[in-house]
């Protein structure tokens, strides 16, 4: 059962990460674009903010679930890759809430300031659910 739930919780983290790379991508290629095409960029990386929502949410769930049965079967969850992936998550989950919020902020009308701001939080996402894959797999042993 550990492992099912382990290779499900690596695959949402995964799943996080190239989302957020290609919202990352997006709004690199956001800033030289304009009218229609903007705009369909801007949905898109809703969409993508939208579904992230999720993955953010079984990342927690199976991450939690993991702990619990890692517990259960006389393990322990107390070592440095945990804490330091712990740590990761709860960064990853920071930037998404922040750039949602800083989007909702964008959609109001045209930032250069708050553009920035976006692009910097959808990095945070990206390189925090980067470090958190390879120190999920660090702590909980495949």
């Amino acid at each position: 059962m550990k492992q099912l739930v382990l290779m499900a919780h690596l695959v949402l983290i995964a799943m996080g990460t190239g989302m957020s790379f290609s919202n990352l991508v997006n709004m690199r290629l956001s800033r030289t674009q304009s009218g229609d095409v903007a705009k369909g960029l801007q949905l898109q990386r809703r969409a993508i903010a939208r579904i992230g929502d999720g993955v953010i949410a079984f990342i927690w769930l199976s991450g939690i679930a993991l702990v619990f049965i890692t517990l259960a079967q006389g393990g322990s969850v107390a070592s440095p890759a945990f804490t330091a992936k712990l740590g990761f998550v709860l960064l990853l989950t920071a930037c998404h809430g922040l750039a949602r919020a800083t989007a909702r902020r964008l959609a109001a009308g045209p930032d250069p300031a708050l553009f920035a701001r976006l692009e910097m939080l959808i990095g945070g996402v990206w390189l925090s659910a980067l470090a958190a894959i390879v120190l999920a797999v660090a702590a909980f042993g495949i």
